[in-house]
């Protein structure tokens, strides 16, 4: 007489969630999960609030955004990183003498930020 055994149940494995180490910076908006993040648990990005300084009269088909900026942090395994600040450039811009007065407001707004964002740079 043969004897069958019941086949044991898969289990799915579950991922336990990894928390890195350091904590959050005062101006961390938005913290990517290290078990999210490409480059392992041990790894974890912060990220600012984003600012930006708006085109105002895109071309066709181009972004509104002329320019963002926020803080940003990747610490790696017990290592707290300096923060940096990220900017980044989106498009280009042609204007009137009265878009142009405008936009030079808004600039001086947003370099205004960025100073504050430098700040806390520490």
């Amino acid at each position: 007489m043969t004897t069958v055994l019941p086949e044991p149940a898969l289990v799915p494995a579950q991922s336990v969630p990894v928390s890195h180490p350091s904590p959050c910076p005062s101006w961390c908006k938005d913290r990517h999960r290290p078990m999210g993040h490409h480059f392992g648990p041990t790894s974890t990005a912060h990220w600012s609030q984003q600012v930006q300084l708006s085109n105002p009269r895109p071309l066709s088909g181009l972004s509104a955004v002329m320019l963002r900026a926020e803080l940003y942090r990747e610490d790696q395994g017990s290592e707290v990183a300096e923060p940096l600040l990220y900017v980044q450039g989106e498009t280009d811009i042609d204007l009137t003498a009265d878009e142009a007065d405008i936009f030079i407001a808004q600039a001086q707004a947003f370099v205004d930020t960025l100073r504050v964002l430098r700040r806390q740079m520490g």
